[in-house]
């Protein structure tokens, strides 16, 4: 975490149950840096030993001081530690556990020198960490020093004592991070079911309101229920459609990051933990940017997306985040934060409408020549069509749904319009029904009006061929497909 993100810390103490206590770890590997100097057989030996084991439930307190500072991960209660400023705030399970484990249990792979005459070629003379590490019965002093010339490796040594030892640098690189590197970075992931009887789909997003700036509409995404009736197909293999700011069936894999982020939500930083409202201001999260509401379950989880964050390039990279709930503001990468960003067409089908065509009861076309009306039964086995013209079979019929199916959502458009319909399509199914009008705008593009509201632009040659294959089946003529 870059110094110039550093802010205030505001510690509020409330005991929160991390997880429990971990069990010793064993490594291997090493080499040995002094073997040209040093020739004693201790002096290279190569094999792994343990130097000391100790229960991580007895630990009491870490202090550490690094190239970061000094803090402490003390033990508030059995089975939970915390950063002594952050108590209260959520901690990485993952993060403490290895302080425990590092701070309980010492293996080394390697004896570097037994009696070592300049500490300096050890980097412990000023070491890059100080650990000391209070249990029940004493305190244990753990500097940390350079990197060894064996890939994995660190060198360390206890107290003031002169022997040096080569350890794993996974066992200790814990302890060479700022106190920032303890706080939970995960704001959101479902949840699990409370028990057996409990059957809540915690997985199941009911919907998605994005509110930007940027944009003077809400794009909302909601489940679509036509997944949950069975007499209902439609083409639409997303589980979710827009309902705002038009209503359209979205492209499942378009929309996939748009659905799918919340869950496992994960900052790349922590900012600030516990801003007060001047931070929460400067990092504009006090009147959002982007605010995002997710449905999920009965309840729901609102996340504000702030100010742009620039790394040392000056490269913008991602945003400042505030997850309601978790008094911490975190930076999150762009990939992370894809509501920032998505434009209603950018996730959704170019179809206005998906119903497949065995789930038709009627449709209508009415053009300048009047209204056909064509009803529908039957299945996929025994498909039948009925309009009162013998020329009409159930697979002209088919061919000129397709070209309907088609119909292009080319441009969102959401200026009021009210100009009469030269071409309508009206489709009646079991759920309801969908009327799809189209009326003349400037520069060869029409307007389409979905049920009454004003939602998209396409050109004007895709309805005029749609009037034209009308007449087309009603002859006994094949369709055309291109407009």
């Amino acid at each position: 975490m870059k110094s110039n993100i550093r802010m205030l810390i505001a510690a509020v103490i409330i005991l929160v149950v991390l997880g429990g206590a971990a069990a010793a770890i064993y490594f291997a590997g090493g080499d040995d840096e002094e073997a040209a100097e040093e020739t004693t057989a201790s002096q290279t030996e190569a094999a792994s030993r343990m130097l000391y084991d100790k229960d991580p439930s007895g630990i009491e307190n870490i202090h550490i001081k690094n190239e970061t500072g000094e803090y402490d991960i003390k033990k508030f209660a059995d089975d939970a530690w915390f950063v002594e400023e952050f108590a209260g705030i959520n901690h990485s399970t993952t993060a403490v556990k290895e302080a425990l484990d590092g701070a309980a249990t010492v293996t080394s792979q390697q004896l570097a020198s037994e009696n070592a005459a300049d500490m300096s070629v050890y980097g412990l003379d000023a070491p890059r960490a100080d650990v000391t590490v209070s249990f029940g019965d004493g305190d244990k002093l753990m500097h940390i020093g350079a990197e060894a010339p064996t890939a994995g490796l660190v060198y360390i040594s206890f107290d003031d004592e002169k022997t040096v030892y080569a350890v794993n640098t996974s066992d200790v690189d814990c302890f060479l991070q700022d106190k920032f590197y303890y706080v939970a970075k995960t704001v959101y992931t479902a949840k699990q079911p409370a028990d057996e009887n409990d059957t809540t789909d915690y997985t199941k997003i009911d919907k998605i309101t994005i509110s930007r700036k940027d944009i003077d509409y809400d794009i909302v995404l909601e489940y679509d229920i036509r997944q949950d009736q069975d007499e209902i197909i439609t083409g639409n293999s997303s589980s979710h459609v827009m309902t705002s700011p038009v209503h359209l069936d979205l492209n499942p894999d378009l929309a996939y990051d748009t659905l799918s982020k919340v869950f496992d939500l994960t900052a790349s930083q922590v900012a600030v933990v516990a801003p007060s409202e001047a931070m929460m201001k400067q990092f504009g999260l006090d009147d959002p940017f982007c605010l995002v509401k997710f449905d999920i379950a009965g309840e729901t989880f609102t996340f504000r997306i702030g100010n742009e964050y620039t790394d040392e390039n000056g490269k913008q990279t991602g945003y400042f985040c505030y997850a309601e709930g978790i008094d911490v503001i975190y930076v999150f990468d762009n990939s992370s934060v894809p509501w920032a960003t998505v434009m209603p067409m950018d996730i959704t089908m170019t179809m206005i409408t998906s119903t497949y065509i065995y789930a038709v009861n009627k449709l209508e076309i009415t053009d300048s020549e009047g209204t056909v009306t064509f009803n529908l039964n039957g299945d996929a086995d025994n498909f039948a069509v009925e309009c009162g013209d013998p020329d009409v079979t159930a697979d002209s019929f088919k061919d000129l749904y397709q070209y309907i199916l088609r119909a292009p959502a080319e441009e969102l458009y959401l200026e009021e319009n009210n100009d009469p319909a030269y071409l309508t399509v009206t489709i009646e199914n079991d759920m309801g029904t969908d009327v799809i009008e189209f009326a003349e705008a400037a520069d060869r593009m029409s307007v389409i009006r979905l049920n009454g509201v004003t939602s998209f632009r396409c050109r004007t040659a895709y309805a005029q061929r749609l009037s034209e294959n009308l007449r087309r089946i009603l002859e006994g003529e094949k369709v055309i497909t291109t407009w």
